[in-house]
């Protein structure tokens, strides 16, 4: 062995020391504050291998300063794998890995790795326990009244919530994790901490990691906790998590739902629906109250709803379907489609398309898109469709009465409708003011940068 070889076989050993002090120390504590120093000592090992041209520069990155345990025993392994290529390392990497991964793996590395590689045999080799661990579920059950109500705040985890017939909110908390190579994951599992307070009739859950934020928010996606909880189905429930989704479905109270990063689902409420996530998308189905959704980045689906929708999202579509009642609808960055609606409209696009079929009157802005309505009835009140840079497509029911009032620049306007216009003095190209029929409310329409075409609505007479 050359001198060379001498000096990467020591680096090697000194990565292998570094790996086991991030793995003990994830299990142990017992070099807690230590990180700083395993950093330290992994940037220098891997600056000299650099001056060697042992491996390839922009292979490995240096951790950065803030690295935790988990990251700097990953990264120590990675390089190590690498380093056992280039030199007789077997022997080490066979105590390392069965330290680390047990007898199992130690007993026929020497004969594997003749053949495979050191990532496929780690993958291969892995004990059971370490790919997921499983905690006892919490098991909970409370009497409720029918005027009592359901508050939950979690720091992470997916809820669901359904009725029964009875009087009683049963609550199941399933907990569980991927552990891979991160021994620490268990112990942040253990960490979840679930608090049940009762107070005259309303149950409070609070579920929270005690440790610090930062220190679980690394690994999030590594766990897997879910709330599965019935309620009567008269209970009001307000619930709240960090991270995961949320469903509720056939309840008859007012329900609250907020997810920072999670989607939404909501199906068969009678009564009033809240909603709100940052990163998700919100669907809701056959409800009977008033719904206000929000989302920041994500879609909003409404369908089968009886009520005043309120819907808003700042990167996304909002699409509603079957909706009997007003709908206020707005988004910054999508488009927004409304088929088979009743009750009438105001909605806004920054940067999108907007299609709408309802009988009541349209209020319809787009800042940079195209309009397309349809009036599937006479509408009783005005209506306003604008259109910044697109145009304006309309089709009336045959039968309709209405005034209009087009003003179109850079565009033509058309009209399969007679129109009954009083002119004074010239008149204007891109404009047209009448009454269609005998009259009745006004529809103003603005475009600029494109055509106003008003079209008759075919109607099937077999329907």
């Amino acid at each position: 062995m050359n001198q060379q070889q001498e000096e990467i076989r020591g680096l090697f050993h000194i990565v292998e020391q570094t790996a086991e002090i991030a793995e003990d120390s994830t299990l142990t504590q017992s070099f807690k504050e230590g990180e700083k120093r395993c950093i330290s000592q992994f940037n220098n090992v891997l600056e000299r291998l650099n001056e060697m041209d042992a491996i390839p520069r922009d292979l490995f990155d240096p951790l950065p300063e803030d690295a935790t345990f988990s990251e700097i025993s990953i990264a120590c392994h990675h390089l190590a794998a690498y380093l056992s290529e280039g030199v007789d390392t077997s022997t080490d990497l066979k105590g390392m890995f069965t330290n680390f991964l047990g007898k199992r793996f130690g007993t026929n590395i020497s004969e594997d790795m003749k053949d495979t590689s050191i990532d496929v045999l780690i993958r291969k080799s892995m004990p059971d326990f370490f790919v997921q661990t499983k905690l006892e579920d919490i098991k909970k059950s409370f009497n409720a009244s029918d005027t009592g109500n359901l508050t939950l705040e979690t720091h992470l985890g997916n809820i669901d919530i359904h009725t029964s017939q009875t009087n009683v909110i049963d609550v199941v908390v399933r907990r569980s994790a991927q552990l891979k190579i991160d021994k620490s994951i268990l112990e942040i599992l253990n960490d979840f901490e679930v608090e049940f307070n009762e107070n005259d009739q309303d149950i409070h859950i609070d579920a929270k990691f005690k440790s610090s934020k930062s220190y679980w928010e690394k690994m999030a996606q590594r766990f897997d906790i879910h709330f599965d909880i019935t309620v009567p189905q008269s209970l009001e429930v307000n619930l709240k998590t960090g991270q995961g989704d949320i469903i509720i479905q056939d309840v008859d109270g007012d329900t609250k739902a907020n997810s920072l990063d999670g989607d939404l689902s909501f199906k068969n409420i009678t009564g009033t629906v809240i909603g709100h996530t940052s990163k998700g998308s919100v669907r809701l189905h056959s409800c009977n109250g008033d719904v206000y959704l929000r989302s920041t980045q994500g879609n909003i689906e409404v369908s089968d709803n009886t009520g005043v929708v309120d819907v808003m999202t700042s990167d996304g579509d909002i699409l509603c379907d079957g909706v009997i009642g007003n709908i206020e609808g707005k988004t910054d960055k999508g488009d927004i489609v409304l088929t088979e609606c009743r009750g009438g409209a105001n909605l806004k696009s920054t940067n999108g398309t907007i299609e709408v079929e309802n009988d009541g009157p349209v209020i319809a802005r787009t800042s940079d898109g195209v309009l397309k309505v349809k009036f599937s009835g006479q509408p009783q009140h005005d209506s306003v469709l604008d259109a910044a840079g697109g145009g304006i497509t309309v089709e009336f029911i045959p039968e309709i009465d209405i005034n209009i009032d087009a003003q179109s620049s850079n565009g033509k306007i058309t009209t399969e409708f007679p129109v009954a216009a009083i002119v004074h003095g010239t008149i204007k190209v891109g404009e047209l003011q009448g009454q269609i029929k005998n009259g009745g409310p006004l529809v103003r329409f603005r475009s600029i940068g494109g055509d106003i075409n008003l079209k008759q609505m075919e109607i099937d007479n077999d329907s």
